[in-house]
């Protein structure tokens, strides 16, 4: 149990005053981790409740397991919620297998309950082992290095006491103590691919190659998990170098991508997908990766389309990324050879089609008018997708909110006070007359005026996210909110926004 508790202490996961959700199904490591945090709580003080998801597949047993959780927690004094889901239905409605749909499940769950408990992490049972299985799980899928570093102690609000105790560990810590756990038998069934890397391929390696092969795998992830995060840094410098970002598509600099180091390279061609996708690197492998390589090296006018509806596009000196799905500034052209409708002109060294002032003033506008489009209205007390963001949105009360919390709010998460707000807010890009308020007294400066103050790169402000009403700006994410909408003492009624940049799921 010291190893769990230092595990906790030394990656700082919880802290004096905290609300601990923990996800408990009655397994031993799940049972391990619940007498772990009670444990832990005993020197620092924190809230903690339990929430027992009940998938509705193992009939009787799972009914069972559900009771004994609640049995437990009311042993501990814990309280516990019991979450039932119909994980088969899911399955079969979304095309998943029983097990991804068991865990997609799961954590919406575990969010949303969170969110109604107002808890500020979740803490789940994943184990050495556990990492072990991940780390080779993705290694045979192909994946990159960040799928071989596994699981992370810590990513966003989920935190994992367990993760560096093996099973076997974990076992003894109850057996020791005379705890007792439930067995799920869908855990010795190997049909299912995490069931049969756990065993019989681990089995395998540790009675026949070496004992400690979980302990070292798991050992490896975290090397790799160092080194990865040395290279998004080194990434993110070349792409300061290499990528420019334009209204609807990224452009990438060849003469400065072909002095990178070959892996950047990767990186970076990675990068300019992504950034034109609102799901990321979904779909995309290296045989993609390699397919833009020599699309660098190609003549000018020569394209090639991808997964999510991407299209690259060779010209001058760069290679342009756009998504045919979204809409897009003006596409360039290169010689002869022009991508959709021809155009006469040349491209310059970023990649910006030469018009006549004429067409390109046209063109611009048919731009914005796109891109005006784009809005996402705010969910009711729920989540709201934006490409490469998730947004909690909730309706508190101020009686209920201690105003040092809103004091202390950080960079992506504003309250808001609901009775300033006039119309239905949404998610947007700027556009002509925004406006925000910048003073008490109601004074008004225009958001480019704004932005310019900030210093923010012209090619940057058009990629930036707003929360608008009608033309009121109420928060520039990343940055201010408008005077107009602040909490005050008066203030009886708030809208919380929480912004969460989107991540690689975890691979269990």
């Amino acid at each position: 149990m010291k190893q769990i508790l230092e595990t906790i202490r030394n990656y700082n996961m919880i802290r004096q005053g905290m609300h601990v959700l923990a996800g408990v199904s009655g397994g031993a490591d799940s049972v391990c981790l619940l007498y772990a945090l009670a444990e832990y709580g005993k020197g620092c003080p924190f809230e903690l409740i339990v929430v027992h998801v009940e998938h509705g597949i193992r009939g009787k047993e799972s009914c069972e397991d559900a009771e004994f959780v609640d049995e437990l927690c009311r042993k501990l004094g814990v309280p516990c919620r019991v979450e039932p889901c119909d994980a088969a239905g899911f399955a079969r409605e979304n095309g998943l297998s029983l097990e991804e749909a068991a865990r997609i499940l799961r954590y919406q769950i575990f969010e949303r309950v969170r969110l109604e408990c107002r808890a500020d992490v979740i803490a789940v049972a994943h184990n050495e082992n556990d990492q072990a299985e991940t780390v080779l799980w993705n290694l045979i899928r192909g994946s990159a290095l960040k799928g071989l570093g596994g699981m992370q102690p810590i990513r966003e609000r989920i935190i994992r006491p367990l993760l560096f105790t093996s099973r076997e560990r974990i076992e003894q810590i109850l057996g020791e103590r005379g705890i007792s756990y439930r067995t799920d038998r869908t855990n010795l069934e190997t049909e299912y691919t995490r069931n049969r890397i756990r065993l019989e391929v681990l089995p395998y390696l540790t009675e026949h190659l070496n004992r400690r092969a979980a302990e070292h795998i798991a050992e490896t992830s975290e090397h790799l998990r160092e080194a990865q995060a040395y290279l998004e840094k080194q990434t993110k410098q070349a792409a300061g170098r290499c990528i420019v970002r334009q209204s609807g598509r990224i452009i990438l600099r060849i003469p400065e991508f072909e002095n990178e180091d070959t892996y950047l390279q990767g990186e970076l061609l990675r990068e300019c997908i992504a950034g034109c996708r609102p799901d990321g690197l979904k779909d995309i492998g290296r045989k993609h990766i390699e397919m833009l390589r020599k699309l660098a090296a190609m003549s000018c006018g020569k394209q090639q389309d991808f997964p999510g509806g991407i299209v690259a596009v060779r010209q001058k000196e760069t290679v342009v990324f756009r998504n045919r799905n979204r809409g897009s500034a003006e596409d360039g052209s290169c010689g002869n050879e022009t991508y959709g409708e021809k155009r006469r002109g040349a491209v310059n060294a970023d990649g910006v089609s030469q018009m006549k002032a004429k067409n390109l003033a046209r063109g611009k506008r048919q731009a914005e008018e796109k891109r005006w489009l784009q809005e996402y209205p705010v969910a009711e007390d729920g989540l709201t997708e934006l490409p490469g963001m998730h947004v909690l949105t909730e309706h508190v009360l101020r009686k209920n909110i201690d105003m040092k919390e809103i004091l202390t709010e950080n960079k992506y998460t504003k309250w808001l006070a609901c009775d300033t707000i006039n119309r239905s807010v949404c998610f947007r890009t700027r556009r002509s007359g925004d406006y925000l308020v910048v003073n008490a007294a109601g004074g008004r400066k225009k958001l480019k005026d704004y932005l310019i103050d900030r210093k923010i790169p012209k090619e940057e402000r058009d990629k930036l996210w707003l929360l608008a009403d009608g033309s009121h700006i109420l928060w520039v994410i990343g940055y201010r909110i408008s005077e107009a909408v602040k909490v005050r003492e008066e203030t009886e009624e708030l809208l919380k926004i929480t912004i969460k940049i989107r991540t690689e799921e975890d691979a269990v």
